[in-house]
């Protein structure tokens, strides 16, 4: 089986920016992370089952899709929303914790 690099890229991509969210929410919503702490016995560990699975479903769905030409650029993507995704949620918790 040939790895698809664009149904990778995206689902990286999109994967990154839901632990983002779930991050962030977490910290504001007490509920949401008690549930997520529910789905594996911690929310850490609850985040990195959502965040698994929701890899699989996406790499799935878009393995179909046409191959990328241009992997480099794909990577760029990957790379450059984990750098903002890590500084948005190093923003939030400065913010969070030390601001307002």
């Amino acid at each position: 089986m040939k790895i698809n690099s664009k149904a990778l890229t995206i689902s990286t991509t999109v994967v990154i920016w839901l632990i983002v969210a779930m991050t962030i929410v977490g910290e504001l919503s007490e509920p949401f992370k008690l549930s997520i702490a529910k789905i594996g016995g911690h929310h850490w560990a609850g985040k990195s089952l959502v965040a698994s699975i929701s890899f699989v479903v996406l790499y799935l769905l878009f393995i179909k899709a046409k191959e990328s030409e241009n992997v480099f650029k794909g990577t760029l993507w990957v790379v450059s929303s984990m750098v903002l995704g890590g500084l948005i949620i190093f923003g939030f918790f400065v913010q969070h914790f030390l601001g307002a």
